[in-house]
């Protein structure tokens, strides 16, 4: 009586084959993802960076509205335009219902 044996190389190869392909996989994905989190941190500094531009880009708007708006010049305006200062000025009310 013969027995039959199955080869027990030929799992083993298999094995080893799903065992580095496994690996391989995972070195991928492991890259793919810090290459991702580099890519992002760029973008947030240079997000940050603009940010910070546009920051010190409106406090310069804010600086300018403000001079223009301080009542030494808006007096000045008043006094170039020949508009007088009304004492007991008289408002029109709206009536509101």
């Amino acid at each position: 009586m013969t027995i039959v044996q199955p080869k027990k190389e030929i799992d083993l190869k298999r094995c080893r084959a799903l065992c580095v392909s496994g690996v391989v996989l995972m070195l991928g994905a492991a890259l793919f993802s810090y290459l991702s989190l580099v890519g992002l941190r760029h973008d947030i500094l240079k997000t940050r960076k603009g940010l910070e531009e546009l920051k010190v880009a409106n406090a310069e708007l804010k600086n300018t509205y403000y001079t223009f708006t301080s009542n030494d010049n808006l007096e000045k305006l008043a006094l170039e335009l020949g508009l007088i200062k009304d004492r007991t000025p008289q408002w029109a009310l709206a009536s509101q219902r």
